[in-house]
């Protein structure tokens, strides 16, 4: 197991297409919990191991799959419960990590342990939280940092582009083409890549973000939690709540007033395209156009 993390879980991965659920289920004496029965399952389990691996080789150095502790997980759990995802989300990526643990084992023998708790104290209400989005004041407020960053730098180009927060880290150098004036989002959400247009000050952002850096370096150079926890920390310093008094916290919230201006300026339609959406999802209007303040 000398190849990175991801790529040890990703080969560790057994997807079956076209797998017959109900037969499987009918079989009692069958074990196939390993194995990955859909293509989406298959996306959403290598995104997760993508992230998942990048968090411990980054705080633990570790590198084979059978070196992970459960100290080492239940941590990459209350980072993310920090961070501000909802119990549900939680409680998904402990399902992965299940899922992980027995492809590990069928894989390379290796007998870990992935399991997690989930505290529910850390919780935060963000089934709720992510029903409002932040005032044009309150992020002039949150981008006027009296320090520069690299998480600072990464919430303002959300602010003018309404990426998606795994976008922030994930963009490379050589995603940005300044003759074009365009940003390519390399397999956003659904392994779909759409090209962004950029404006003069976006450029002028992304120059200073990425000198003396190669086509193949990150823009930012951070990770999606932890600017999730930066803007965190501005919102509880500026006070920045909600009615009832709850911290604003999250980059959806700026993806959605992100949207708000730009359907003011160019429709609904031409918006949620521009958020990687189809044009006919109405759908998700409400949830993106109409956000609590």
């Amino acid at each position: 197991m000398s190849k990175s993390l991801f790529y040890q879980l990703y080969s560790a991965t057994v997807f079956v297409p076209h797998f017959d659920k109900h037969s499987d289920k009918a079989d009692k004496q069958s074990d196939n919990s390993h194995i990955v029965k859909s293509l989406a399952a298959k996306k959403a389990l290598n995104e997760f191991s993508h992230d998942f691996a990048g968090f411990i080789r980054s705080e633990y150095h570790i590198k084979r799959v059978a070196d992970i502790t459960p100290v080492m997980c239940q941590r990459f759990i209350d980072t993310k419960l920090e961070s501000g995802v909802s119990s549900e989300t939680a409680r998904t990526y402990r399902s992965y990590l299940a899922k992980l643990e027995k492809c590990v084992l069928r894989a390379y023998g290796a007998r870990v342990d992935y399991s997690v708790t989930i505290d529910e104290s850390k919780v935060q209400n963000t089934d709720t939280i992510k029903q409002y989005s932040f005032t044009k004041e309150e992020m002039e407020r949150i981008l006027d940092a009296p320090r520069p960053s690299a998480s600072l730098n990464a919430l303002k180009f959300a602010y003018a582009t309404g990426v998606r927060v795994n976008t922030l880290e994930r963009l490379e150098v050589r995603h940005i083409d300044f003759q074009k004036g365009e940003i390519l989002v390399f397999k956003d959400k659904g392994s779909r890549s759409r090209v962004l247009p950029m404006d003069e000050q976006t450029a002028k952002l992304l120059r200073e973000c990425i000198k003396g850096k190669n086509p193949q370096d990150k823009v930012f150079g951070v990770k999606k939690d932890s600017v999730n926890k930066y803007l965190r920390r501005r919102c509880e310093k500026l006070h920045i709540t909600t009615p009832d008094g709850r911290t604003k916290s999250g980059t959806h919230s700026i993806r959605k007033l992100w949207a708000e201006e730009h359907c003011k300026a160019h429709g609904k339609g031409a918006t949620l395209k521009a958020l990687g959406h189809g044009e006919q999802r109405s759908d998700l209007c409400a949830a993106y156009l109409s956000s609590k303040k």
